[in-house]
Protein backbone atom coordinates (compact mmCIF):
# COMPACT_ATOMS: atom_id res chain seq x y z
CA UNK A 1 0.00 0.00 0.00
CA UNK A 2 1.03 3.57 -0.69
CA UNK A 3 0.49 6.84 1.19
CA UNK A 4 0.80 10.45 0.10
CA UNK A 5 3.19 12.96 1.63
CA UNK A 6 1.14 15.80 3.18
CA UNK A 7 3.83 18.27 2.19
CA UNK A 8 4.50 17.52 -1.52
CA UNK A 9 1.75 14.94 -2.32
CA UNK A 10 4.31 12.37 -3.47
CA UNK A 11 3.27 8.73 -3.13
CA UNK A 12 5.54 6.70 -0.87
CA UNK A 13 5.34 3.29 0.77
CA UNK A 14 3.24 2.84 3.89
CA UNK A 15 6.21 1.89 6.08
CA UNK A 16 8.33 4.87 4.99
CA UNK A 17 9.02 7.43 7.76
CA UNK A 18 10.74 10.04 5.55
CA UNK A 19 9.56 11.45 2.19
CA UNK A 20 12.34 10.92 -0.42
CA UNK A 21 11.13 13.97 -2.38
CA UNK A 22 10.91 16.76 0.29
CA UNK A 23 12.26 15.10 3.43
CA UNK A 24 9.03 15.27 5.44
CA UNK A 25 9.09 13.03 8.54
CA UNK A 26 6.08 11.13 9.88
CA UNK A 27 5.62 10.92 13.65
CA UNK A 28 5.84 7.49 15.20
CA UNK A 29 3.62 6.19 17.96
CA UNK A 30 6.48 6.54 20.43
CA UNK A 31 6.74 10.29 19.74
CA UNK A 32 3.01 10.76 20.24
CA UNK A 33 3.09 8.85 23.51
CA UNK A 34 6.04 10.93 24.71
CA UNK A 35 4.23 14.20 23.86
CA UNK A 36 1.08 13.12 25.68
CA UNK A 37 3.10 12.08 28.72
CA UNK A 38 4.94 15.43 28.82
CA UNK A 39 1.66 17.36 28.63
CA UNK A 40 0.23 15.33 31.49
CA UNK A 41 3.34 15.98 33.61
CA UNK A 42 3.08 19.74 33.01
CA UNK A 43 -0.61 19.79 33.96
CA UNK A 44 0.13 17.84 37.15
CA UNK A 45 2.89 20.28 38.11
CA UNK A 46 0.53 23.24 37.60
CA UNK A 47 -2.12 21.57 39.75
CA UNK A 48 0.37 20.90 42.54
CA UNK A 49 1.69 24.50 42.50
CA UNK A 50 -1.83 25.95 42.68
CA UNK A 51 -2.74 23.64 45.56
CA UNK A 52 0.47 24.51 47.42
CA UNK A 53 -0.19 28.27 47.06
CA UNK A 54 -3.72 27.80 48.39
CA UNK A 55 -2.41 25.88 51.42
CA UNK A 56 0.14 28.63 52.18
CA UNK A 57 -2.53 31.32 51.96
CA UNK A 58 -4.75 29.43 54.39
CA UNK A 59 -1.90 28.78 56.81
CA UNK A 60 -0.77 32.48 56.81
CA UNK A 61 -1.99 34.18 60.08
CA UNK A 62 -2.19 37.62 58.46
CA UNK A 63 -4.62 36.29 55.87
CA UNK A 64 -6.60 34.64 58.62
CA UNK A 65 -6.82 37.99 60.45
CA UNK A 66 -7.92 39.71 57.25
CA UNK A 67 -10.52 37.05 56.67
CA UNK A 68 -11.75 37.43 60.22
CA UNK A 69 -11.91 41.21 59.97
CA UNK A 70 -13.82 41.06 56.74
CA UNK A 71 -16.17 38.39 57.92
CA UNK A 72 -16.60 39.55 61.52
CA UNK A 73 -19.60 41.88 61.96
CA UNK A 74 -19.04 45.47 63.23
CA UNK A 75 -20.15 46.52 66.67
CA UNK A 76 -22.31 49.67 67.05
CA UNK A 77 -19.35 51.57 68.51
CA UNK A 78 -17.13 50.68 65.57
CA UNK A 79 -19.79 51.64 63.06
CA UNK A 80 -20.27 54.97 64.86
CA UNK A 81 -16.53 55.66 64.78
CA UNK A 82 -16.43 54.83 61.08
CA UNK A 83 -19.34 57.21 60.46
CA UNK A 84 -17.59 59.98 62.41
CA UNK A 85 -14.39 59.44 60.46
CA UNK A 86 -16.26 59.65 57.18
CA UNK A 87 -18.07 62.81 58.28
CA UNK A 88 -14.78 64.41 59.40
CA UNK A 89 -13.20 63.57 56.05
CA UNK A 90 -16.18 65.06 54.24
CA UNK A 91 -16.01 68.20 56.40
CA UNK A 92 -12.29 68.54 55.64
CA UNK A 93 -13.03 68.29 51.94
CA UNK A 94 -15.72 70.97 52.31
CA UNK A 95 -13.30 73.25 54.19
CA UNK A 96 -10.67 72.74 51.51
CA UNK A 97 -13.19 73.71 48.85
CA UNK A 98 -14.24 76.76 50.88
CA UNK A 99 -10.61 77.84 51.27
CA UNK A 100 -10.14 77.42 47.55
CA UNK A 101 -13.26 79.50 46.89
CA UNK A 102 -12.04 82.22 49.29
CA UNK A 103 -8.67 82.32 47.55
CA UNK A 104 -10.35 82.54 44.16
CA UNK A 105 -12.47 85.42 45.48
CA UNK A 106 -9.42 87.26 46.85
CA UNK A 107 -7.25 86.62 43.80
CA UNK A 108 -8.57 89.60 41.76
CA UNK A 109 -7.91 91.95 44.70
CA UNK A 110 -4.41 90.54 45.14
CA UNK A 111 -3.74 91.06 41.45
CA UNK A 112 -5.03 94.64 41.69
CA UNK A 113 -2.71 95.33 44.65
CA UNK A 114 0.26 93.93 42.74
CA UNK A 115 -0.62 96.04 39.71
CA UNK A 116 -0.91 99.16 41.87
CA UNK A 117 2.54 98.70 43.40
CA UNK A 118 4.04 98.06 39.97
CA UNK A 119 2.42 101.24 38.63
CA UNK A 120 3.45 103.09 41.80
CA UNK A 121 7.08 102.05 41.34
CA UNK A 122 7.06 102.94 37.64
CA UNK A 123 5.71 106.46 38.23
CA UNK A 124 8.25 107.10 40.99
CA UNK A 125 11.18 106.08 38.80
CA UNK A 126 9.87 107.55 35.54
CA UNK A 127 7.12 110.16 36.13
CA UNK A 128 5.58 111.80 33.08
CA UNK A 129 3.59 115.04 32.94
CA UNK A 130 0.68 115.47 30.55
CA UNK A 131 0.15 111.74 29.93
CA UNK A 132 -2.23 109.15 31.36
CA UNK A 133 -0.85 105.60 31.44
CA UNK A 134 -2.89 103.91 34.16
CA UNK A 135 -6.58 103.65 34.96
CA UNK A 136 -6.87 104.21 38.73
CA UNK A 137 -3.42 105.34 39.92
CA UNK A 138 -4.32 109.02 39.80
CA UNK A 139 -7.42 108.56 42.00
CA UNK A 140 -5.52 106.41 44.51
CA UNK A 141 -2.71 108.98 44.76
CA UNK A 142 -5.28 111.75 45.17
CA UNK A 143 -6.87 110.00 48.17
CA UNK A 144 -3.70 108.70 49.84
CA UNK A 145 -1.79 111.99 49.53
CA UNK A 146 -4.69 113.99 50.96
CA UNK A 147 -5.12 111.59 53.88
CA UNK A 148 -1.42 111.44 54.78
CA UNK A 149 -0.87 115.19 54.81
CA UNK A 150 -4.13 115.80 56.69
CA UNK A 151 -2.82 113.54 59.46
CA UNK A 152 0.59 115.23 59.34
CA UNK A 153 -0.77 118.79 59.56
CA UNK A 154 -3.12 117.76 62.36
CA UNK A 155 -0.29 116.14 64.30
CA UNK A 156 1.96 119.18 63.87
CA UNK A 157 -0.83 121.43 65.14
CA UNK A 158 -1.30 119.22 68.20
CA UNK A 159 2.40 119.32 69.05
CA UNK A 160 2.49 123.09 68.53
CA UNK A 161 -0.54 123.70 70.79
CA UNK A 162 0.88 121.47 73.53
CA UNK A 163 4.14 123.41 73.33
CA UNK A 164 2.34 126.78 73.55
CA UNK A 165 0.13 125.69 76.44
CA UNK A 166 3.09 124.17 78.26
CA UNK A 167 5.13 127.37 77.87
CA UNK A 168 2.18 129.44 79.06
CA UNK A 169 1.78 127.29 82.15
CA UNK A 170 5.46 127.67 82.99
CA UNK A 171 5.19 131.43 82.47
CA UNK A 172 2.22 131.85 84.82
CA UNK A 173 3.75 129.61 87.47
CA UNK A 174 7.08 131.39 87.28
CA UNK A 175 5.63 134.84 87.92
CA UNK A 176 2.99 133.65 90.38
CA UNK A 177 -0.09 134.75 88.49
CA UNK A 178 -2.25 132.13 90.08
CA UNK A 179 -3.46 128.78 88.93
CA UNK A 180 -2.98 128.12 85.25
CA UNK A 181 -6.06 127.38 83.17
CA UNK A 182 -4.19 126.08 80.12
CA UNK A 183 -4.56 122.34 80.07
CA UNK A 184 -2.23 120.86 77.46
CA UNK A 185 -3.31 117.35 78.44
CA UNK A 186 -6.79 117.96 77.02
CA UNK A 187 -5.41 118.37 73.48
CA UNK A 188 -5.93 115.29 71.32
CA UNK A 189 -3.17 113.65 69.31
CA UNK A 190 -4.74 114.84 66.04
CA UNK A 191 -6.68 118.05 66.75
CA UNK A 192 -8.99 119.36 64.03
CA UNK A 193 -8.14 116.46 61.74
CA UNK A 194 -11.45 116.72 59.89
CA UNK A 195 -10.84 120.41 59.23
CA UNK A 196 -7.46 119.69 57.66
CA UNK A 197 -8.93 116.78 55.71
CA UNK A 198 -11.68 118.99 54.31
CA UNK A 199 -9.29 121.84 53.52
CA UNK A 200 -6.70 119.67 51.74
CA UNK A 201 -9.20 117.72 49.67
CA UNK A 202 -11.05 120.92 48.81
CA UNK A 203 -7.79 122.53 47.66
CA UNK A 204 -6.89 119.49 45.55
CA UNK A 205 -10.36 119.40 43.99
CA UNK A 206 -10.14 123.10 43.14
CA UNK A 207 -6.75 122.44 41.55
CA UNK A 208 -8.22 119.73 39.31
CA UNK A 209 -11.33 121.80 38.57
CA UNK A 210 -9.31 124.81 37.40
CA UNK A 211 -7.20 122.62 35.13
CA UNK A 212 -10.29 120.91 33.71
CA UNK A 213 -11.89 124.28 32.87
CA UNK A 214 -8.63 125.34 31.24
CA UNK A 215 -8.70 122.16 29.10
CA UNK A 216 -12.23 122.98 27.95
CA UNK A 217 -11.20 126.52 27.04
CA UNK A 218 -8.23 125.20 25.08
CA UNK A 219 -10.57 122.72 23.30
CA UNK A 220 -8.59 119.65 24.30
CA UNK A 221 -10.05 116.36 23.06
CA UNK A 222 -11.37 114.01 25.75
CA UNK A 223 -11.36 116.71 28.42
CA UNK A 224 -13.04 115.47 31.60
CA UNK A 225 -12.68 115.88 35.35
CA UNK A 226 -11.38 112.30 35.66
CA UNK A 227 -8.70 112.83 33.00
CA UNK A 228 -7.68 116.13 34.57
CA UNK A 229 -7.31 114.44 37.97
CA UNK A 230 -5.22 111.62 36.48
CA UNK A 231 -2.93 114.01 34.62
CA UNK A 232 -2.14 115.98 37.77
CA UNK A 233 -1.93 113.21 40.38
CA UNK A 234 -0.65 110.20 38.39
CA UNK A 235 2.97 111.49 38.31
CA UNK A 236 2.77 112.43 42.03
CA UNK A 237 3.43 108.94 43.43
CA UNK A 238 6.57 110.37 44.99
CA UNK A 239 4.32 112.48 47.24
CA UNK A 240 2.95 109.26 48.75
CA UNK A 241 6.46 108.43 49.96
CA UNK A 242 7.00 112.01 51.11
CA UNK A 243 3.68 111.91 53.00
CA UNK A 244 4.56 108.65 54.78
CA UNK A 245 7.95 110.01 55.86
CA UNK A 246 6.42 113.32 56.99
CA UNK A 247 3.76 111.54 59.04
CA UNK A 248 6.37 109.31 60.73
CA UNK A 249 8.51 112.37 61.55
CA UNK A 250 5.46 114.14 63.01
CA UNK A 251 4.77 111.13 65.25
CA UNK A 252 8.39 110.95 66.43
CA UNK A 253 8.36 114.62 67.45
CA UNK A 254 11.39 116.44 68.87
CA UNK A 255 13.93 117.39 66.17
CA UNK A 256 11.94 115.52 63.51
CA UNK A 257 9.13 118.09 63.65
CA UNK A 258 11.11 120.58 61.58
CA UNK A 259 11.76 117.91 58.97
CA UNK A 260 8.05 117.06 58.90
CA UNK A 261 7.22 120.73 58.38
CA UNK A 262 9.75 120.98 55.53
CA UNK A 263 8.18 117.93 53.86
CA UNK A 264 4.73 119.53 54.16
CA UNK A 265 6.03 122.61 52.34
CA UNK A 266 7.56 120.27 49.75
CA UNK A 267 4.12 118.70 49.27
CA UNK A 268 2.64 122.09 48.37
CA UNK A 269 5.49 122.87 45.97
CA UNK A 270 5.40 119.51 44.14
CA UNK A 271 1.61 119.65 43.85
CA UNK A 272 1.85 123.11 42.35
CA UNK A 273 4.67 121.96 40.05
CA UNK A 274 2.50 119.20 38.55
CA UNK A 275 -0.35 121.67 38.05
CA UNK A 276 1.85 124.30 36.38
CA UNK A 277 3.62 121.69 34.23
CA UNK A 278 0.34 120.31 32.85
CA UNK A 279 -0.90 123.84 32.19
CA UNK A 280 2.26 124.67 30.25
CA UNK A 281 2.26 121.46 28.18
CA UNK A 282 -1.37 121.60 27.08
CA UNK A 283 -1.95 122.07 23.35
CA UNK A 284 -2.72 125.59 22.10
CA UNK A 285 -4.74 125.15 18.89
CA UNK A 286 -6.14 128.70 18.95
CA UNK A 287 -2.68 130.25 19.10
CA UNK A 288 -3.14 132.16 22.37
CA UNK A 289 -0.13 133.81 23.94
CA UNK A 290 1.43 131.00 25.99
CA UNK A 291 2.65 133.29 28.79
CA UNK A 292 -0.71 134.93 29.53
CA UNK A 293 -2.87 131.88 28.91
CA UNK A 294 -0.75 129.99 31.45
CA UNK A 295 -0.86 132.82 33.96
CA UNK A 296 -4.68 132.87 34.13
CA UNK A 297 -5.23 129.41 35.73
CA UNK A 298 -2.17 129.82 37.96
CA UNK A 299 -3.43 133.12 39.37
CA UNK A 300 -6.98 131.76 39.68
CA UNK A 301 -5.82 128.75 41.70
CA UNK A 302 -3.62 130.96 43.90
CA UNK A 303 -6.52 133.27 44.73
CA UNK A 304 -8.90 130.42 45.56
CA UNK A 305 -6.24 128.69 47.67
CA UNK A 306 -5.66 131.91 49.60
CA UNK A 307 -9.33 132.13 50.57
CA UNK A 308 -9.38 128.48 51.63
CA UNK A 309 -6.25 129.02 53.73
CA UNK A 310 -7.77 132.13 55.29
CA UNK A 311 -10.93 130.27 56.32
CA UNK A 312 -8.95 127.36 57.77
CA UNK A 313 -6.63 129.66 59.69
CA UNK A 314 -9.60 131.58 61.12
CA UNK A 315 -11.24 128.37 62.34
CA UNK A 316 -7.97 127.19 63.88
CA UNK A 317 -7.42 130.43 65.75
CA UNK A 318 -11.00 130.50 66.99
CA UNK A 319 -11.06 126.90 68.23
CA UNK A 320 -7.54 126.72 69.67
CA UNK A 321 -7.94 129.83 71.89
CA UNK A 322 -4.60 131.20 70.71
CA UNK A 323 -5.91 134.77 70.79
CA UNK A 324 -6.92 134.34 74.43
CA UNK A 325 -3.43 133.14 75.28
CA UNK A 326 -1.86 136.12 73.52
CA UNK A 327 -4.20 138.55 75.34
CA UNK A 328 -3.32 137.04 78.71
CA UNK A 329 0.39 137.28 77.93
CA UNK A 330 0.02 140.96 76.98
CA UNK A 331 -2.01 141.60 80.13
CA UNK A 332 0.81 140.21 82.27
Amino acid sequence: MMKKCPNCQTEVEEEALVCPQCGYQWETNADKVEQVVSEEVVSEEKTQSVQQAANEEVSNPENEDKAQTTVAPQTPKESEEETNNQSSENSKKVLDFEKLDDFEALKPHIDQAKNYFEEFKATILHPTIGEIKYKTLGIINFIVIGLLFSLTFSRLLGVMLKGIYGAMNQFTNMFGFGHSSYGSSSISAFPMFWLFLLAIFLTQIILVLVYWIFEIIMQKEGASFKNALDQIFEPLSVLVVVGIVAFVFALLGSVFLKLALILCVLYLLILRYSFDGNIWLIANPKGFNRFYITMIPVVLYSVVSYFVFKVVLGVLIENSNILGIIENMLRF
